[in-house]
């Protein structure tokens, strides 16, 4: 990169400015996935908190969200019963029990690649400001 002190290369740096933005836009990208995983992890935590919540008081009323800001307060037709999508809109019938092993093992798998996409962030934030501070160095010595 910019290693002769005397001679800094226009060119050179507009590459690393070229690379700085290449690095902002994973970082926003992996940021824009983090937080999606974040949202599901969530909805599916929520989701074993209200099988547990049902599973203690079957009679009583939940609401069931219909769209538009807009809820129904319905009665569970079929107790120990849900209804579960497990992927490319597969829906199988599962009692209460698995369907919240199935989220609880679904929320670890989320937990372990919202990691890793940490962990990719944190290495492109990393390499971002070392091309920072490389072009920050050329200018400076471009000023002297």
């Amino acid at each position: 990169m910019v290693s002769n002190v005397e001679n800094v290369d226009p060119r050179e740096v507009q590459m690393l400015q070229q690379y700085l933005n290449e690095f902002s836009q994973e970082i926003e990208a992996y940021s824009a996935q983090l937080q999606m995983l974040e949202q599901r992890r969530i909805e599916s935590l929520t989701a074993v908190d209200t099988i547990n919540t049902i599973k203690e008081n079957p009679d009583n009323t939940v609401l069931l969200q219909i769209g538009g800001g807009a809820s129904l307060k319905v009665k569970i037709v079929e107790a120990d019963k849900t209804l579960l999508n497990i992927g490319s809109d597969v829906i199988v019938e599962r009692n209460y029990d698995e369907t919240s092993s199935y989220l609880k093992d679904r929320v670890k798998e989320m937990e372990a690649l919202e990691k890793k996409i940490t962990e990719s962030i944190s290495q492109l934030q990393k390499q971002a400001k070392e091309i920072a501070k490389k072009i920050e160095s050329a200018y400076k010595q471009m000023q002297a």
